[in-house]
């Protein structure tokens, strides 16, 4: 346990925090379940930061404090205490000890079992430590909470007793930055609690009433004096329960790289977002993006080198109540903000190579308000929810495209040669992209683009692109296309004047060179 004083700025007010504690959480206290949905539903909407409820509903969120129907005020308290003098026991038990004796005998401790390692476990682990150390000098060096001693020793702590606990993950760069981002967003809700002590009799004065002892309550479970040992089972949890260890998984026998986030991140593009996107979906493919690289970061770090601080803290409030509310084993909800976060720089992406790409999603755009991306990712789940199970997958396509490709090869090679005029639109030849109404028709009936200014202007611009992509049957038909024409594209300047206020620069100028483009072709 760490001797080092704790730091007393960056709090939060205590007392107002005792104050929504009580009207939250100690009010509802008889109807466990109803608490647990209301907590749910703060974190889904962005509001744990706004009522000071964070700290404890992360408890919940993280199975820290359980929720089943023999849970109740009194359990909580005598889980809390259970949870902090193991974690206090383990810290005490688990550190290195001083070379004793013969090397090759292993090194003597209370367990004779972990003998078994000798002295090549000992150069392990202190091996890993040295690493633990060097990450934890380098985490967050921007902000002053974390070059307090204090926080330093905690986070040691917390990843060597981490790394000895489970063994099969060990440490790897990156736990750091989960670990950081815990004590960031529960530091500021912890206080000194007036009791040093919490007897059988100070409990049962708690809990024969609750709202009238909230300050007492709120300082059990917020209290300073545990922060470490509550920081670790949050760590450990979250890591082990809920499945974010599972991301650090390397496979190093299979030379197709087979870890568990690979395989995760290509299901989301090739079973999710191809369905939901193809356009990306294709650029993608087309050019060879290399999955491992580009997304590695977002995984193992849960978006935190993506988004400021503050922000990341209600991407974690969000994943969290949903993991809460339909408990997966690994956060099922990382792969509609993984989509969401894609889409939402789309046209950013597909004028760009897999370098370019690769760019964009190292230095992402600021999301103001973040509450957006939480916004298009529920859309996104919903449309999940509601694609047909008859949906053409993409193996059958592509087989279908495998077969036909070498009869359009040898049908090219026997046809005549032609020069063609460049077009504006070059990104098209180049990178053909499929037209997402010609591939889902059904995107038209959506009624998540019918009804917002954005989806307006999408439908108006695949109508037009759908128009352009017609084959001129005669020159009646021709003229009529063109009349056609003209007309959905003076309908997509209206909407795009109507709607350019809440639209990027970056999206205006490509609406201009979209405009642009098929003014010239019509």
């Amino acid at each position: 346990m760490s001797k080092r004083k704790i730091p007393q700025y960056g709090k939060l007010d205590i007392e107002e925090c005792i104050k929504n504690f009580r009207l939250l959480v100690l009010n509802n206290i008889d109807d466990i379940n109803r608490l647990k949905k209301d907590l749910i539903t703060s974190g889904k909407l962005s509001h744990c930061e706004k009522t000071s409820v964070r700290a404890f509903s992360w408890k919940i969120y993280l199975n820290i404090l359980s929720t089943n129907e023999k849970s109740s005020l009194k359990s909580w308290i005598d889980e809390t205490i259970n949870q902090r003098k193991n974690v206090k026991k383990m810290i005490r038990s688990n550190t290195i000890n001083k070379l004793k004796g013969d090397p090759l005998g292993g090194i003597p401790t209370e367990n004779e079992n972990e003998n078994k390692g000798g002295w090549d476990d000992f150069l392990t682990q202190s091996e890993t430590i040295k690493m633990i150390k060097f990450d934890v000098e380098r985490t967050m060096p921007s902000e002053k909470l974390f070059q307090e001693p204090y926080i330093k020793d905690l986070e040691n702590t917390c990843l060597t007793l981490f790394a000895k606990n489970h063994k099969k993950f060990s440490y790897r760069q990156g736990m750091n930055e989960i670990l950081s981002l815990i004590i960031y967003a529960m530091f500021p809700y912890y206080t000194k609690s007036p009791n040093s002590t919490y007897t059988p009799e100070l409990i049962d004065k708690w809990l024969k009433n609750p709202v009238e002892n909230a300050k007492d309550l709120y300082c059990f479970f917020h209290d300073e004096a545990e922060f470490e040992s509550d920081i670790y089972n949050l760590f450990e949890n979250l890591m082990i329960k809920i499945g974010v260890a599972k991301f650090y998984e390397d496979d190093s026998k299979d030379s197709k790289s087979t870890a568990y986030f690979i395989k995760r991140i290509k299901n989301i593009i090739t079973k999710k977002l191809c369905i939901e996107d193809r356009a990306i979906y294709s650029h993608f493919t087309n050019q060879g993006l290399d999955y491992a690289m580009v997304f590695q970061r977002w995984f193992k770090c849960l978006f935190k080198r993506e988004f400021p601080l503050p922000d990341t803290c209600l991407i974690w409030d969000y994943l969290f109540a949903h993991e809460a509310e339909k408990p997966s084993g690994m956060l099922l909800y990382i792969d509609y903000i993984v989509m969401a976060m894609i889409i939402n720089v789309k046209y950013n992406l597909l004028s760009r190579d897999s370098n370019g790409i690769f760019q964009v999603f190292l230095n992402y755009p600021k999301i103001s308000p973040i509450t957006n991306l939480f916004t298009m990712a529920d859309r996104l789940a919903e449309n999940e929810a509601t694609i047909p199970t008859q949906q053409i997958s993409k193996t059958d396509t592509e087989k279908k495209d495998e077969k036909e490709k070498p009869k359009i090869e040898q049908t090219n090679q026997s046809m005549p040669q032609t020069t063609t005029q460049p077009s504006t639109f070059n990104t098209t030849i180049n990178n053909p992209i499929p037209n997402p109404l010609l591939l889902n028709p059904n995107l038209m009936m959506n009624p998540n683009l019918q009804n917002n200014p954005m989806g307006n202007l999408m439908l108006a611009m695949m109508m037009q692109q759908a128009v352009n992509q017609q084959p001129k049957q005669d020159v009646t038909s021709t003229n009529k296309s063109e009349s056609s024409g003209q007309s959905d594209l003076n309908e997509l300047k209206e909407l795009v004047n109507k709607y350019k206020n809440v639209m990027s620069v970056e999206d205006k100028n490509r609406m201009d060179f979209l405009i642009d483009a098929l003014s010239k072709k019509l």
